[in-house]
């Protein structure tokens, strides 16, 4: 509605909320009448208002509802696109069934917004599949369900149907539409052991009838929490030994203290999971390397840090899988084979290396170590010259960083630029030899600065402060500042119409 206060005079007083209500209080039952019929006669969204707000006082909801499920059908039936970047979007309005159903709360229309929540559930997923904005429907959506799900506990339905109809809809949101904050009814008490039992049971029969894999993960979440609710936790571990949810139920085994079980279930997981599940396989094998340090199995737990180096040689693995070696007593042996195998790609645990090399494995074979297939190392991959770098300036072994530094390939290939971790490695090897390779690291620090210049970006230009001040720095400690003031003469006089560049040699100075 136009906001006519804007056109009245400085001299017609304050148009405030009082002002109108003292306006309105002047009138008679007549002039009322005849002033909100002309309103809803100008503005349909008045006159909107008062039939439903009618509806409502009357207890007539039925009709109220209907039109809702018309407009529900409708405004999912419309398109849901943005661009933000162009300004531009379709979007469509649920601001009016979220009034209404609001409205509908407040009276206590429970059953009435199971209905329409019912409908807004089914028809909502179509139009969502088909969404290209960024989340605005799947939000106002779940604004609305957000508001059905929360008359759960006043509905007709019994204790039991109830806790179903919002586990059913959970268990099949492909889209998010349903927040967990969602649930906070069932923790209020008013659902007994015996309400969980009957909803497990609805749930075990459901777990029959269904086949997608998500869908049937979520069933079974809820099962366990209905199992736990209901006091049937021993229905627990055979639910998940049937799922082949192996994780989970090694998981509820070893809480039990069923360790041995524990482990032959990790095992048998791991044989039906690597290597095509790579999620469940990496958590069994977690597992049994927890157990295997559990039980003070040094060696064994050892043998799968090997696995995880390995499979992820990074400085960081390494660090770990020595502190894990050492405890087994033979780290020497073990590092040089880590060492040769980021040089080789062949693993130093397999026989077949092993007999190739002439050479012995300290560490016992995993529990797995039968499941996995040897892989020839594809051509490019080894050396790993990156992890080597890093191990080796860990080791403090800096001849070595600067003979591997000089091996990696002139031109490499990283992801995008970030200002944070622009080209580490090398940044890594400056700091490293800084002291000991005083010319090398300037001349990194200086390649990784014109780089960034050449992006000709305001963001790449702040990127290359650091190294800047690396330079200074090193400038600094080796008592050759006429250099720096050198270089930076030079880059200001290059780079002299480049503004916030300018800006940028100022602040490092």
């Amino acid at each position: 509605m136009k906001d006519t206060s804007r056109t009245l005079g400085a001299g017609d007083g304050d148009v405030s909320h009082g002002s109108v209500k003292d306006a309105l209080q002047s009138k008679s039952k007549e002039e009322l009448l005849t002033l909100l019929s002309e309103l809803s006669e100008r503005y349909g969204n008045v006159r909107q208002f008062i039939l439903e707000r009618s509806l409502l006082d009357s207890g007539n909801t039925r009709k109220l509802v209907k039109s809702l499920l018309d407009e529900i059908r409708d405004v999912t039936s419309e398109p849901a696109w943005s661009r933000s970047w162009e300004d531009r979007c379709d979007l469509p309005d649920y601001s009016h069934l979220e009034e209404q159903f609001a409205e509908l709360a407040k009276k206590g229309c429970a059953d009435e917004l199971l209905e329409l929540g019912e409908e807004l559930w089914k028809r909502s997923n179509d139009q969502l599949e088909e969404s290209d904005d960024e989340g605005e429907t799947e939000s106002a959506i779940a604004d609305c369900m957000g508001i059905v799900i929360s008359a759960i506990p006043q509905s007709s339905l019994s204790k039991p149907r109830q806790l179903l109809w919002a586990i059913e809809r959970k268990s099949m949101d492909d889209y998010g539409i349903i927040y967990d904050k969602h649930f906070d009814f069932m923790k209020s008490g008013d659902y007994s052991k015996t309400d969980w039992q009957e909803v497990a049971h609805a749930l075990d029969n459901r777990l029959l009838e269904m086949t997608g894999d998500w869908q049937r993960y979520n069933i079974v979440n809820w099962l366990i929490h209905a199992y736990e609710a209901g006091g049937l936790k021993e229905r627990i571990i055979p639910l998940l030994d049937r799922e082949g949810d192996y994780v989970r139920l090694v998981d509820a085994l070893l809480e039990e203290g069923r360790r041995e079980e524990a482990r032959k279930k990790c095992i048998l997981g791991y044989e039906k999971s690597f290597p095509k599940n790579s999620f469940v396989s990496s958590q069994l094998h977690k597992r049994l390397l927890e157990m295997a340090e559990a039980d003070e199995q040094y060696g064994l737990a050892a043998a799968y840090y090997c696995d995880d180096f390995f499979d992820e040689p990074t400085d960081k693995s390494y660090a770990i899988l020595r502190g894990a070696v050492e405890k087994a007593g033979c780290w020497p042996a073990v590092r040089e084979a880590a060492l040769r195998f980021l040089d080789t790609g062949k693993r130093p645990d397999r026989p077949e290396t092993l007999k190739a090399d002439g050479q012995t494995w300290p560490l016992p074979p995993t529990e797995v170590a039968h499941i996995y297939k040897e892989t020839s190392p594809r051509r490019g991959e080894f050396p790993k010259y990156e992890p080597l770098i890093r191990i080796a300036i860990l080791e403090k072994r800096l001849d070595e960083v600067v003979e591997l530094y000089r091996l990696l390939p002139k031109e490499r290939v990283w992801n995008r630029w970030d200002m944070h971790d622009f080209r580490g490695l090398d940044n890594a090897v400056a700091n490293a030899v800084s002291d000991s390779h005083t010319d090398l690291a300037l001349s990194i620090w200086r390649s990784l600065v014109d780089t960034l210049i050449g992006y000709v970006k305001p963001e790449a230009y702040e990127g290359a402060k650091p190294y800047l001040r690396s330079m200074k720095s090193l400038y600094e400690r080796k008592k050759r500042l006429g250099e720096w003031k050198s270089l930076i003469s030079e880059l200001r006089t290059t780079h002299k119409r480049k503004r916030r560049l300018v800006e940028v040699l100022a602040a490092v100075e």
